[in-house]
């Protein structure tokens, strides 16, 4: 059971990991250490400026959260709580940037299915780590046992 624990840990420091070099882009554009003047990243100036500070703020606390999860995974503790957290999180700040007029600007030619395959994979994560949980912990046998 360790072994899937520490692959779940994986998964998940991952999953913050693909949210946190967006949120590290936006801070090092919004704080003046990039300029950007053509290219892709370009194209996400506009949506970097209209999104508030306290928006980052609220999303490094989701990625931290998904960190903190991973270690639990991996020291055996419950994280189920944390990780719906973490979701919720993300998802809460995903749909409020969407709502956006900036956010549809930037985006308006991508794909809407991309949200609900999300979303699968989440509730997927979340449900193995369920599943994770419910399983008895193996006990170290007796000493002596004779």
């Amino acid at each position: 059971m360790m072994i899937l624990r520490v692959l779940i840990a994986i998964a998940v420091v991952i999953q913050a990991l693909s949210s946190f070099f967006p949120l590290l882009g936006n801070v090092l554009y919004k704080s003046g250490q990039v300029q950007i003047a053509s290219g892709p990243a370009a194209r996400m100036a506009p949506l970097w400026a209209a999104t508030p500070w306290w928006q980052l703020a609220v999303w490094t606390v989701g990625i931290l959260l998904l960190l903190v999860v991973a270690w639990r995974m991996i020291r055996s503790r419950p994280a189920l709580a944390l990780y719906v957290a973490a979701i919720v999180i993300s998802m809460g700040l995903n749909w409020l940037m969407q709502n956006g007029v900036v956010y549809r600007e930037v985006f308006r030619d991508a794909p809407a299915g991309f949200d609900f395959a999300r979303l699968a994979v989440l509730v997927l994560g979340g449900g193995l780590i369920w599943w994770v949980e419910q399983q008895p912990a193996k006990t170290a046998p007796a000493a002596g046992g004779g």
